[in-house]
């Protein structure tokens, strides 16, 4: 083998490696199995651990895949659990799940309407992190990294990778509302907000005069896309809160996991 040959197969090899490496640590930083329950449209709730990826969190809005007690135990010490012993769902197959640490998700049918195509404003089912509940519901719905249609900023931040792809894919997201006239939520960014809290004249009144941080954050041009940050969810959250008279609930919005 000349000396040209060998350099490329140590190249290829190397690069192999560091890959492998590079999604270890990846895996490590934003993914792992946490204790919690998921309830199946059928109605039957299910204790066991639950696979959450932040840095690809369009997996789990699509599906679930849990693992039972044994199994991990197994991955806790370092062992690798067979392809068996993880149990996968659609989204469509699950209508809630939450996590012990207080993270708490729903299934619902979300209309795409920014979508150029037919089949892309058909109403899609997405597991979607629950951020308020009540007479106002808000959601949290993250990006994709992988397939269809991924937004410039996002595919440079999964470029970028490392605790920066991390952070990024955590504090960037869009934020859907819906109330009880709604059959789908609805983009934040497309809605009148009268729709929702209009008839509280108290609360309208507050935000009119600024009393509310939403108002100065709906204000706030979207970096790309419909795109919401953390500050942006907090002030929405805050609100609806208030208007769902759980005034006193705070609602988590980092991610401690």
């Amino acid at each position: 083998m000349n000396l040209s040959i060998k350099l490329l197969t140590l190249f290829v090899v190397t690069g192999m490696v560091t890959g492998s490496y590079a999604q270890d640590d990846e895996t490590g930083r934003c993914a792992n199995y946490y204790k919690g329950t998921y309830t199946l449209k059928k109605g039957n709730t299910k204790e066991g651990y639950i696979f959450i990826n932040d840095c690809k969190p369009h997996l789990f809005q699509q599906g679930l895949r849990v693992i039972d007690e044994n199994a991990y135990t197994q991955y806790a010490a370092g062992k690798k659990i067979s392809k068996k012993a993880i149990e996968k769902f659609k989204a469509k197959e699950i209508a809630s799940f939450a996590l012990e640490n207080g993270r708490r998700f729903q299934q619902v049918k979300y209309v795409n309407l920014s979508a150029t195509t037919k089949i892309g404003m058909l109403p899609k089912p997405f597991l979607l992190e629950v951020m308020a509940d009540g007479d106002v519901t808000v959601y949290r719905k993250f990006y994709r990294t992988d397939n269809g249609v991924i937004h410039g900023p996002v595919m440079d931040s999964k470029l970028e990778g490392g605790p920066q792809h991390l952070a990024f894919m955590t504090n960037n997201f869009e934020v859907l509302i819906q109330n009880k006239r709604d059959k789908n939520p609805k983009n934040i960014r497309s809605v009148n907000i009268k729709n929702y809290f209009g008839n509280n004249s108290e609360m309208m009144k507050k935000y009119q005069n600024g009393d509310y941080e939403f108002r100065n954050q709906l204000q706030r041009p979207a970096s790309f896309g419909a795109n919401c940050d953390t500050p942006f969810l907090e002030a929405l959250v805050e609100m609806a809160n208030d208007y769902n008279g759980k005034t006193n609930e705070v609602t988590s919005t980092t991610f401690e996991n």
